[in-house]
């Protein structure tokens, strides 16, 4: 009888620990998906600070400036970051692990090209916001 009871715990106990390893995998994509939270903040603050542009300075290939009333803000790729300057002062960091980045401006649009350290390649247009005085 006690030879059937240690049979059964074991055998709970194996079953326990395949379902977590099928339990594991989703969940460790799912925070290696993080980076993902990570673009769409940086996504959503870049948003915010081209509200109210006055003016734009052409973009080179890893830094983007432009002029609101807080002064000249630049968007600039240095040492694995994307980083936020205002008025050449100051460091930001508005997203890591940045391998590099292309910045383009279309009309009242900036495209943004953004490749990860881990290979993962991101983009997106943001609406520019001109002020209105």
């Amino acid at each position: 009888m006690e030879s059937i009871i240690h049979l059964l715990i074991f055998s709970v106990i194996i079953q326990m620990t395949v379902l977590f390893f099928y339990w594991q995998a989703p969940v460790e994509k799912v925070y290696q998906e993080e980076l993902l939270g990570e673009w769409e903040l940086f996504s959503l603050e870049l948003q915010e600070l081209l509200k109210e542009v006055e003016s734009i300075t052409e973009p080179t290939k890893t830094s983007f400036a432009f002029r609101t009333e807080r002064g000249r803000i630049t968007i600039q790729h240095y040492d694995k970051m994307l980083r936020k300057l205002v008025d050449g002062a100051g460091h930001v960091p508005l997203l890591m692990n940045v391998k590099n980045c292309n910045f383009t401006v279309l009309d009242d649009q900036l495209h943004i090209v953004v490749v990860m350290l881990n290979g993962v390649r991101k983009e997106r247009t943001f609406a520019i916001g001109k002020n209105s005085e």
